[in-house]
């Protein structure tokens, strides 16, 4: 939420969170004590919802009600809460043929390991006279705050046998992403780089978009929904660092990429073009992530600097724990935002 124009962070419901698992969930909670993956199909609100923030025991829930009662105590600090995203992990499924699509889809045959991509260059003088010259177009302050290239460079060092590349700077624009560049010759793709889902005022549509550098005069300086819905990609994996990455598209935004359907969920924004441009998994977020207390350097680090064939969904729910674990970080908002869209099974090789 927004208070006097800061971005403040709500404590956390826990009883709602809990209301909400036994409605899901309850059914079946026996066998699923039982399982260690998860593989969820949502539809409606829970488009916008990762479950892994929903908590499996009413003791975890009463001991915090119980402790944040005392005076001096601390709200924020949710350790012992028993999230599903601790013993499980979780993988979103956009639909039930297409999962089995992906878990049935042989490996990449890329012949090279890791494309990182992000850091935008800001634009220049004359390109920023240019920008937002209407109420449906960003200013110039949207390119004005890159994502630092240290996890890109980070992960690309734990493949360094793969025959890494840093795609960084004035080279990473929209025009070189679409004009027949090597996507398709890389397994894993990692972006980071902003997101925008909502759209710069309230009366325009969602267009969802990754910031990039800008290139010639045609180039707006974004990939746009429909441009990665035309990318030629075969990735086991697509990791989107980026702010609310698994927001919506609008329905106009879905038509201009030619789909007949779509629009107005969470998974049918950029994820939903990734896959379609041929990734297996895709890991996104659900609201942007804050950088405070390297929340997500941790998440970051712990998908990419894990055991090799270790399970991406396992991967992810590690480097969660370890946040959960963090009185400072134990907050859902910190750790609960990426997801795996796809297969959480299927394994980052090096």
């Amino acid at each position: 939420t927004t208070e006097d124009g800061r971005i403040a962070t709500p404590v956390f419901d826990a009883r709602t969170a809990r209301l909400l698992y036994i409605d899901l969930f309850g059914p079946v909670a026996d066998s699923l004590a039982q399982k260690r993956h998860l593989v969820f199909e949502p539809d409606g609100a829970m488009l916008q919802l990762p479950v892994n923030l929903l908590i499996t025991d009413q003791a975890s829930v009463n001991a915090y009600l119980a402790r944040t009662r005392k005076e001096g105590a601390d709200p924020y600090d949710m350790r012992g809460i028993a999230w599903l995203g601790k013993a499980k992990f979780v993988s979103t499924a956009v639909s039930s043929r297409g999962f089995v699509d992906i878990r049935s889809a042989p490996p990449s045959q890329a012949k090279n390991a890791y494309l990182g991509i992000g850091e935008n260059a800001l634009p220049g003088a004359e390109r920023r006279l240019s920008l937002g010259g209407d109420a449906c177009s960003w200013p110039a302050q949207v390119w004005d705050r890159p994502i630092s290239s240290d996890e890109l460079k980070f992960a690309a060092g734990k493949f360094a046998n793969g025959n890494p590349r840093l795609l960084l700077g004035e080279p990473f624009t929209d025009e070189a992403l679409t004009s027949g560049a090597d996507t398709r010759d890389y397994r894993i793709i990692h972006f980071a780089t902003h997101g925008l889902v909502s759209a710069p005022a309230p009366e325009c549509p969602a267009r969802p978009a990754l910031v990039t550098s800008f290139g010639g005069e045609k180039s707006d300086g974004l990939l746009t929904f429909r441009e990665v819905f035309d990318l030629q990609l075969d990735a086991d994996l697509v990791l989107l660092s980026a702010c609310d990455t698994a927001g919506e598209a609008s329905v106009s935004a879905t038509r201009e990429a030619g789909l007949a359907t779509g629009g107005n969920f969470a998974l049918d924004g950029l994820v939903r073009a990734f896959v379609a441009a041929g990734a297996r998994t895709v890991v996104a977020t659900y609201w942007p992530i804050p950088d405070d207390y390297d929340a997500t350097k941790t998440l970051i680090n712990g998908l990419m600097g894990g055991e090799s064939g270790l399970a991406i969904g396992d991967a992810l729910r590690t480097a969660q724990t370890g946040l959960m674990d963090r009185a400072e970080t134990s907050h859902p908002f910190y750790w609960s935002a990426f997801g795996v869209i796809g297969d959480g099974a299927k394994s980052l090789s090096r």
